[in-house]
């Protein structure tokens, strides 16, 4: 699930040393600065922790990055973490805070998105805007919960969690500006869900600390026999799908290249995750251009999914993801989402006839480069 989209350069950052700005490998801006609340007044405080679980160094950077959200989509994504609740149930607190806080009530469309974590009863609560319930049903909002935000809770790695989450509500909330509705079936037939109702918000028991996120389990491939290299592009990129589906990750596959397999061993990252990656590019119409041992993977389909890059070795085409990392970055809070950056590689010699500029960033000419409405300050 993906979200990639490939978008293994988002996964390597977050799973990068919590010094690693987020801007470096990340998500890149396209303008810099705070993104202000509005035109006047002063920062929008979008992360509201009383309870210490998130590491103060790590605060301006998730409200600089929530503060490009706001930028480019109008959605209002905020997070409050309390020690305890005093016996009130959470649901009644959310409901409180979003009027309070006035969460997404500046646009007018009620665009706001809560999540509040009730650290002494362990109880996380997703509240969602009557605006935006079409854009984040209960269905997707549970799946979050129960296959993404439970695991990393559970392993106390919260930073790393919700840096995930929120990129995760961010494809969402692109998809849907670009008039893509979100399909629970597609998510019944990946992880059967309990709750597939339509609605505002989900709430469940989340621990905090008291387990541990798995991540690529190479003991389990014998070899790399479910995930084998094919002798075509195509062949190996459908594996490549088919690896993504299966949990946990055989980071040892033999469908990725020596250099990727040393890249992804160590990543920690969470089944949702995974599976948001194949969800954002299943499906997706693409391209295949080969020049010798090397081809170039393109969507035609979707403007959010960067290039796949492929080598061939010993007859066998491979994935290269320490290349996609190296030559593409992430962007936020501008048109496009992503922009090609090698420079000197031999894929970026082979295919630089394929690249154009369009404002400001380097893309693929005939892919899918359609640009994202900013909607800007309200």
């Amino acid at each position: 699930m993906t979200f990639r989209r490939v978008f293994w350069k988002l996964v390597a950052a977050g799973l990068a040393a919590a010094t690693l700005a987020w801007t470096t490998g990340f998500m890149r801006p396209a303008t810099g600065g705070l993104d202000k609340a509005f035109s006047n007044g002063p920062v929008l405080v979008r992360i509201l922790d009383r309870t210490g679980v998130i590491p103060v160094s790590d605060l301006p950077r998730f409200e600089q990055y929530l503060g490009w959200v706001m930028r480019e989509s109008g959605v209002d994504l905020r997070f409050v973490f309390i020690p305890g609740s005093g016996g009130r149930p959470i649901e009644t607190l959310a409901t409180e805070l979003m009027d309070e806080l006035k969460i997404g009530g500046r646009t007018g469309q009620q665009r706001g998105v809560l999540l509040l974590y009730d650290l002494g009863a362990r109880r996380l609560r997703v509240e969602v805007g009557y605006g935006l319930e079409g854009m984040f049903p209960d269905a997707f909002v549970n799946y979050l919960v129960q296959d993404h935000a439970r695991l990393f809770f559970s392993s106390g790695d919260l930073s790393l969690g919700l840096r995930k989450m929120i990129q995760l509500l961010q494809h969402r909330i692109r998809e849907a500006v670009l008039g893509s509705e979100f399909d629970p079936r597609v998510l019944a037939r990946l992880a059967p869900l309990a709750h597939l109702s339509g609605g505002a918000g989900v709430s469940a028991t989340v621990g905090f600390g008291d387990g541990a996120v798995s991540g690529p389990d190479p003991a389990t491939d014998d070899g790399g026999s479910l995930f084998r290299a094919e002798d075509s592009p195509s062949g190996t990129y459908s594996r490549y799908l088919d690896w993504l589906s299966h949990w946990p990750l055989v980071s040892q596959a033999d469908l990725l290249t020596p250099e990727s397999r040393i890249y992804l061993s160590s990543f920690r990252i969470s089944p949702a995750y995974a599976e948001f990656i194949l969800l954002a590019e299943a499906g997706k119409p693409f391209r295949i251009v080969e020049r010798g041992d090397l081809a170039l993977l393109y969507f035609t389909g979707t403007p959010f999914v960067s290039p796949h890059f492929l080598v061939r070795r010993d007859g066998l085409w491979r994935m290269d993801i320490a290349a996609e990392v190296r030559n593409t970055h992430e962007h936020a809070g501008g048109e496009y989402t992503w922009a090609y950056h090698g420079s000197g590689d031999p894929y970026t010699l082979a295919f630089s006839d394929l690249l154009t500029t369009i404002k400001g960033y380097r893309r693929i000419r005939d892919g899918d480069n359609r640009a994202l409405v900013i909607r800007g300050s309200y």
